[in-house]
């Protein structure tokens, strides 16, 4: 690539079970079937999917590419993706995100590249096809995380900017109708916030004709991405589109009819995780259904009472034969949750592998007893690659400052502290506590002496010290304060570095959106980024943007 360079780092990670699923994965095995990094695990699991065929193959092409076409991802590479899964050794790499306004976080982008990289990986590797996947959650009704990113503004600060409009009720995400003129103004402020470069105008042009096409942020969601992707053979699928609903049917029906063996083999899968030392990243309950019906617009939760039969969050009941009546004459009605999601999945594609962010890796640990009560088996689990985007000004402070990339990315407040210490070359701190000790030495045998002559002296003699102390504290202080601001200029360009890449104290990843380095370095340099070689590692990878 010209216009990127790559450096891998290692960083910790947060979650115990994630880092011992990527270093030590025997403590983990009992959780987790597959070891992400090693090639047999994809060879056993591509033995396992051959010898349990998908029958549902037809009817899923003929979906996708009707939905695709919907949002536009037409190009040549995603059509014959789609006409690949027709045939039994056609395989998916998949990996999936709520639908986010402007995409979301960075992490949404990554999540996409790592399957794009995967699948060529796999594809190689097997000598089978197999292709990318992103499954879009629009079933999710969690508006308030989606309506939002995060910019750095003109001034440096960083800044939530919100869609404004408000949603009632927990209504599906693709359900939910935002008016065009919400995203248009959206657009405009973002951009707002922006330096105008010779990217802004058409940026800002595909975005509002992608809002004009748009219904629904789910609608508004799948164009950016077909346009970040699509020409890369990147697949769509949104969980709440109808043929979606017609072709879990079957799974739906299961897990109806086996909630309790379910949930049992949750908590079972739970308490071992607890056993192990590992925090369960999902709760739930041994009476939750584990699954939505969409009752007068809205996503209801659904509880198994203890005779049986099932009642909604706003207080309707069915029998299990009910359920399973409705489920027949209306699909559309249901709608899976987090624990339910994996399997709906694993029925409807050929998963070779899922593509997960760290809390996904977390959550699936609880998953792998609950495939087994249904005949499947959970695919290998495989975390999404991680970046840094390193911009210029960034890198130029830390030319400045003889800072790593290592360094910045795990200790820069240490290398901050460092340099502002370097940088006192009167050692101001040690003289100071030099002279109050001197000062202490000194009055405290005439304290003695005098409380001879009289005890009340000792005490006044004491308070005098003190007070003499405190004004050497406050000139201290006071000197402290000015050395500081005399190197502020500096500090600043070590907040700079701190502000582009820990923003709110996050990673960046988490934080930022694709939009903002689109805007100052186009989109050929994003094809650049996106179709680098990465190898699927659980390395940090650090790009140096110019």
């Amino acid at each position: 690539m010209n216009n990127v360079q790559i450096e891998s780092v290692m960083l910790p990670f947060g979650q115990k079970i994630v880092h011992d699923y990527i270093n030590e994965y025997s403590k983990t095995a009992e959780l987790y079937p597959y070891h992400p990094y090693e090639q047999e695990s994809y060879e056993r699991r591509l033995r396992w999917l051959s010898e349990h065929p998908h029958a549902n193959r037809a009817a899923l092409a003929d979906g996708l590419l009707a939905w695709n076409t919907s949002v536009g991802n037409t190009h040549e590479r995603v059509r014959e993706n789609i006409e690949a899964l027709r045939q039994p050794d056609t395989y998916a790499v998949v990996t999936g995100q709520q639908a986010g306004v402007l995409t979301g976080p960075l992490y949404t982008i990554h999540k996409a590249i790592t399957a794009l990289r995967m699948a060529e990986e796999q594809q190689k590797r097997l000598g089978v096809r197999v292709v990318p996947i992103f499954w879009i959650a629009g079933e999710d009704h969690d508006y308030e995380e989606a309506n939002h990113v995060y910019v750095q503004t003109k001034g440096g600060d960083v800044e939530k900017q919100r869609l404004n409009h408000e949603a009632a009720g927990r209504t599906s995400v693709t359900h939910l109708v935002i008016p065009q003129d919400a995203l248009h103004e959206y657009i405009d402020a973002f951009f707002a916030e922006q330096i105008e470069t010779e990217f802004t105008g058409d940026l800002k042009a595909h975005l509002h004709t992608f809002a004009k096409e748009s219904a629904t942020l789910t609608d508004f969601f799948a164009r950016t991405l077909v346009w970040l992707f699509g020409e890369a053979g990147l697949i769509l699928i949104d969980s709440a589109a109808p043929f979606v609903r017609v072709l879990e049917q079957d799974g739906f029906a299961q897990v109806i009819r086996r909630n309790e063996e379910l949930n049992e083999a949750v908590a079972v899968q739970g308490q071992k995780l607890t056993t192990l030392g590992y925090h369960r990243q999902v709760e739930t309950e041994r009476s939750s259904a584990q699954f939505f019906l969409y009752r007068n617009g809205e996503r209801s939760g659904v509880e198994r009472l203890v005779d049986g039969t099932f009642r909604t969050r706003d207080g309707a009941v069915y029998t299990e034969e009910e359920l399973l009546t409705l489920l027949a004459h209306d699909p559309e009605s249901f709608s899976a949750n987090v624990v339910t999601r994996p399997l709906m999945q694993e029925w409807l594609l050929p998963v070779l592998a899922f593509v997960g962010g760290p809390g996904e890796v977390a959550y699936w640990g609880l998953y792998a007893r609950m495939f087994a009560v249904f005949g499947l088996a959970m695919p290998p689990v495989v975390p999404r690659l991680s970046f840094s985007l390193l911009e210029g000004a960034v890198q130029k402070n830390m030319r400045k400052f003889d800072l790593s990339t290592h360094d910045v990315l795990t200790k820069l407040t240490e290398k901050r502290d460092a340099y502002l210490a370097a940088q006192d070359t009167l050692h101001l701190d040690e003289k100071f506590a030099e002279v109050k000790q001197q000062m202490k030495e000194l009055y405290m045998p005439l304290i003695e002496e005098a409380s001879g002559i009289e005890q009340g002296l000792r005490v006044l003699g004491e308070k005098n010290l003190d007070k003499i102390l405190e004004q050497v504290d406050f000139y201290a202080k006071r000197s402290q304060s000015a050395f500081v601001k005399k190197h502020e200029s500096s500090l600043r360009q070590f907040d700079r570095i701190r502000t582009a890449l820990f923003p709110m104290d996050k990673p960046q990843e988490r934080v930022y959106n694709i939009f903002g380095y689109l805007n100052k370095y186009g989109v050929e340099w994003f094809r650049e980024f996106r179709s680098y070689p990465y190898d699927v590692t659980s390395e940090h990878l650090a790009v140096r943007v110019e």
